[in-house]
């Protein structure tokens, strides 16, 4: 059989009125670097990550409500505490999910959860023994 993967590229349709809140958030509190800018997309990369911002026009794109039912993303860190600072102080919406983890939505609405780079997240995988988080946001 052969073998699958996700790559490090990404891309996702964000409405046209996030565009100066999506680019200081990726660029300012993550610290990504905005590879291309222009009025119809982005490009930024983080770390070795390489997402693709595509704006439309409202109606066009998922609204704040439909990001909530869509992908949620992991975005890890060297330093949780300090990262989670800066998320919630730049004002996004933090989500309450049962879950030690912080989840957030980003400008543009995608959902993110912030994790450590080291952490140990085989209870989410499956791979390790004993209680599995099972959160009622993936229910």
């Amino acid at each position: 059989m052969a073998k699958v993967i996700f790559g490090n590229h990404s891309a996702i349709r964000v409405p046209r009125t996030e565009r100066d809140r999506i680019r200081t958030f990726y660029r300012d509190v993550l610290g990504g670097e905005i590879t291309r800018e222009g009025d119809q997309k982005d490009d930024v990369r983080l770390d070795g990550f390489y997402i693709a911002f595509l704006y439309e026009d409202e109606g066009v794109a998922l609204d704040e409500s439909g990001f909530m039912k869509a992908i949620y993303l992991e975005l890890k860190t060297d330093n949780v505490e300090e990262m989670r600072r800066k998320i919630v102080s730049f004002g996004v919406k933090v989500l309450e999910v049962p879950d030690p983890h912080l989840y957030f939505q980003a400008p543009g609405g995608q959902v993110l959860r912030l994790v450590g780079i080291d952490e140990d997240l085989s209870r989410y995988e499956g791979t390790e023994h004993g209680e599995q988080f099972v959160g009622q946001a993936f229910e």
